[in-house]
């Protein structure tokens, strides 16, 4: 926090009543206290008032003040998303002081929920991230590397004041010798168990970490013990200079913004979470890889989630299926990658390909493409454009698949690609 903002929250907080309300929220967010604190300093400050006058107002008044902020804010020019983050801190505090405005009487923000800076961000390929590596820090590749292959937000590897983060207690399969400077893993991919108190929800889950991050991570802490440090249960898994002591989340960004930047690349930390995800939703059906397994290993609340939480662990059957899927799926996270056969490309094209057309992990798991002909493939797809009266698709495919789709009705060529392959488009119907 910066001197400034440091000041404005020791002004607020002299009032016992805004301390209150401070606290309060902290006990679920400490990270959000803080923000809706500055927030409603800011908020006063640009309409000449004070929390304890904001307090004064009748629910008509304090609606109308709403919506007069909204109005100020965006011939301001804000966007829609940042002046609702103005509007939440307000409204939080008018509960605080039990101004019920009528839920019949709507404060309307225009592109409230669009986020217009994200809109163009492109999630990194795999060649993009490899190159990454050699630009980090022993420390940052470890960052970088948990939050690529895992799912977890940056406030699990640190917290927001960095007094808590994932500890080497928290991956029960890691042992480590401080004498021989050794690190093994009793398996790979290994377990990374989140407590709840690291969790943005507030329910504790799991995640893996592949043998990549396993190799990354072990390099990082064997430099660890090289240079003297002591491994135990409590050290943190990324760790400040002084014995192994935690990180704050501001720090983890840092140093993940800081890599990025000596690449080239002006991505967010967040970006790496979004990889995850969006690189294990190409995982082909038979990895047996569900949709609510990654929701679970991303730390959303669902279906696995409410059991994990009830039962305290997951069951050893159910834990080794999930292992197992998560291991196949790997292979599209990580950056070093062996060279896959022909059969497994093709494996790969047909789950990009049904994907494309609006088939779900869900709807595939089962089927078997090593065994699935070229008829029935194109039956599956077909399948999902009929109906759909002058709809257009365009796939990337081999020479040899285009010569199959092109055979058949409803496919034509649109243009070959410099690196050999070809865009062909279907009509929805036959081809013109």
């Amino acid at each position: 926090m910066s001197g400034k903002e440091s000041s404005r929250s020791r002004r607020l907080l002299a009032d016992e009543d805004v301390a209150r309300w401070h606290f309060n929220l902290a006990q679920e967010s400490e990270l959000t206290a803080d923000i809706y604190l500055r927030r409603l300093d800011m908020v006063c400050e640009e309409f000449s008032t004070s929390p304890q006058r904001l307090a004064k107002l009748s629910p008509l008044a304090a609606y109308d003040f709403l919506v007069d902020m909204v109005r100020h804010y965006t011939v301001d020019g804000l966007a829609g998303s940042t002046i609702k983050g103005y509007v939440k801190p307000i409204r939080a505090w008018f509960r605080h002081k039990e101004i019920r405005i009528s839920p019949e009487k709507r404060v309307s923000i225009r592109g409230a929920d669009k986020t217009p800076t994200l809109v163009n961000e492109q999630v990194p390929e795999l060649h993009e991230l490899h190159s990454v590596w050699k630009f980090c820090r022993p420390r940052e590749e470890a960052e970088v590397a948990f939050m690529a292959f895992t799912g977890v937000r940056p406030e699990v590897l640190g917290s927001y004041h960095g007094r808590d983060g994932l500890r080497l207690a928290d991956l029960p399969e890691l042992h480590y010798d401080n004498d021989l400077r050794k690190v093994a893993f009793d398996a790979v991919p290994t377990r990374v168990v989140v407590r709840e108190g690291l969790s943005k929800m507030g329910n504790a889950y799991e995640s893996f970490l592949c043998k990549e991050g396993c190799d990354r991570l072990e390099k990082y802490l064997v430099g660890r013990m090289s240079a003297g440090e002591k491994l135990g249960p409590a050290s943190a898994v990324v760790a400040g200079a002084l014995g192994g002591r935690v990180l704050s989340t501001k720090t983890v960004c840092e140093d993940v913004k800081a890599a990025f930047k000596r690449a080239g690349f002006k991505w967010r930390p967040y970006i790496l979470r979004r990889y995850f995800t969006t690189r294990l939703d190409l995982a082909p059906p038979e990895t047996g890889l569900k949709d609510s397994w990654v929701t679970f290993w991303m730390g959303h609340e669902g279906g696995i989630e409410a059991v994990y939480r009830t039962e305290k662990k997951l069951s050893d059957s159910q834990l080794a299926k999930m292992r197992a899927a998560y291991q196949q799926a790997s292979a599209l996270l990580q950056t070093v990658q062996a060279q896959k056969s022909p059969d497994t490309l093709q494996r790969e094209f047909r789950a990009v390909a049904l994907r494309s057309v609006g088939y779900t992990n869900d709807d595939l798991v089962g089927l078997d493409f090593g065994a699935l002909t070229t008829e029935q493939f194109q039956e599956l797809v077909s399948k999902k454009l009929n109906g759909a009266v002058g709809a257009r698709r365009q796939l990337v495919v081999t020479p040899n698949e285009a010569e199959r789709y092109i055979n058949d009705d409803g496919w034509f060529c649109v243009q070959t690609l410099p690196s050999g392959k070809v865009v062909i488009e279907s009509a929805g119907g036959p081809r013109p």
